[in-house]
């Protein structure tokens, strides 16, 4: 019940605007990380049903966690590394912990779905009228209730308009931030109206995209393509072609990546079109150049939240999550977290066929949105709220495993008393 209570303020407070925030001393105290603080101590005062369901990926991330705190404390002394280690700690295992408590069933893992789903879909209007008006109305109130102005001031300049449309944040810190949740969901509601064909669930398709295209980011539009390229290897995973699909979802992930760092070829045109900034890819590019001497220098505690060494004309921004957890925290740290990530994927799209469809279609939505999200990461980097989701989302399928493991079972059950019926039908 208090996992329950905790799941529901937490997707709530993914929705609170980043004005409602208190300072203590450098800290940015969130609702969001709030509950999580909560959750991962209920998960630690529980800890015995923790271990009971401790597998790969438990022992993975608390090695990440490891290497993190031990960079940060070396990079920034005890007092300073504590207090970034501990937040880092909350917005990963506390959000991994509490979808892990709360999604425990394919009934749960539904009803949060369809309520970040339900949520982002009412929310769409607001975005049609920020975009059209360019007029952040939502940070506008907020600011008005809370004195806070908290958005970077360029979202209300020219360049977050094109052709007389705003880059919508609606509720979120960035159009980025707003367009990778959008994303993140897209998955569920698509495959949902094609298990069970409801308008309602049609008007949430279309809402979901009206908001991620109301973003001009190409972060959606990369989680999109890289969605659907996953569905094809869901869908033939278990074929005799398994390599050959693997190497061809790969080698065709890696080009649309580089080609998506590139200012150069097919995908930096679409960059170029949708988010009407021909820049972005180049300036990417620069990026993991110049922040590859500070990886070289620093190969196992990384720079930790120090400035990185880059020209003085180019801002301090690193845009892929992956690099910046490798140039921040070390290539070891760094190399866990995308394993991790990735053996949670195929571990998962192993057991895919064991499953009833009525389940199946609900394990590959969760495939597709986080395989989107590891390979969406080379280019986006997972800031504000899409770090503790990224881990929440790692979290919400832990079900899985053991229901594949019932489907089973059942089989079993239904076999035996189908194989009994003929032995008694024969004598």
């Amino acid at each position: 019940m208090i996992f329950k209570i905790l799941g529901i303020l937490f997707v709530i407070s993914i929705f609170i605007p980043v004005e409602f925030h208190y300072l203590v001393g450098s800290l940015r105290i969130e609702a969001y990380r709030v509950v999580l603080g909560v959750a991962l101590l209920y998960s630690l005062l529980n800890i015995k049903e923790l271990l009971e369901k401790v597998d790969l990926i438990d022992i993975l991330l608390f090695i990440f966690i490891l290497f993190a705190a031990a960079s940060l404390i070396y990079n920034h002394g005890i007092q300073k590394g504590i207090e970034s280690s501990g937040i880092l700690i909350i917005e990963v295992l506390g959000a991994f912990y509490l979808a892990r408590g709360v999604i425990t069933s394919p009934k749960s893992y539904y009803r949060f779905n369809i309520l970040f789903v339900t949520i982002l879909s009412l929310l769409v209007l607001v975005s049609i009228y920020e975009a059209l008006a360019q007029h952040r109305i939502l940070h506008e109130w907020a600011k008005n209730i809370t004195g806070n102005d908290s958005l970077n001031w360029k979202l209300y300049t020219h360049y977050y308009i094109r052709f007389g449309i705003m880059r919508t944040t609606n509720l979120f810190a960035h159009p980025i931030l707003y367009g990778t949740i959008g994303a993140m969901f897209f998955p569920f509601i698509v495959l949902l109206l094609l298990y069970r064909y409801k308008i309602s669930n049609l008007l949430k398709v279309l809402a979901l995209l009206v908001g991620m295209i109301s973003t001009l980011s190409s972060a959606p539009l990369l989680s999109v393509a890289f969605q659907g390229m996953t569905a094809v290897l869901a869908q033939y995973w278990m074929g005799a072609k398994r390599l050959w699909m693997a190497v061809a979802f790969f080698g065709t992930s890696t080009f649309l990546i580089i080609e998506a760092m590139s200012n150069r070829g097919f995908f930096a045109i679409l960059i170029s079109y949708l988010t009407f900034n021909p820049v972005t890819g180049y300036y990417r590019m620069l990026q993991w150049k110049y922040s590859m001497d500070d990886i070289a220098d620093n190969p196992v505690f990384g720079i930790g939240l120090h400035d990185w060494s880059r020209p003085e004309w180019m801002n301090s921004s690193i845009d892929s999550f992956w690099l910046l957890m490798t140039m921040q925290h070390g290539v070891f740290a760094g190399f866990i977290l995308l394993f991790c990530s990735l053996y949670a994927v195929f571990h998962v799209l192993n057991d895919l066929h064991k499953h009833h469809p009525a389940t199946r279609w609900m394990v590959k939505s969760w495939i597709l949105a986080f395989m989107s999200l590891i390979l969406i990461g080379f280019t986006v980097d997972y800031f504000g709220k899409i770090q503790p989701l990224f881990f929440f989302v790692l979290g919400s399928i832990g079900w899985a495993k053991y229901y594949s493991e019932l489907n089973r079972s059942v089989e079993k059950l239904v076999s035996k008393a189908k194989q009994k019926a003929r032995q008694k039908q024969q004598r």
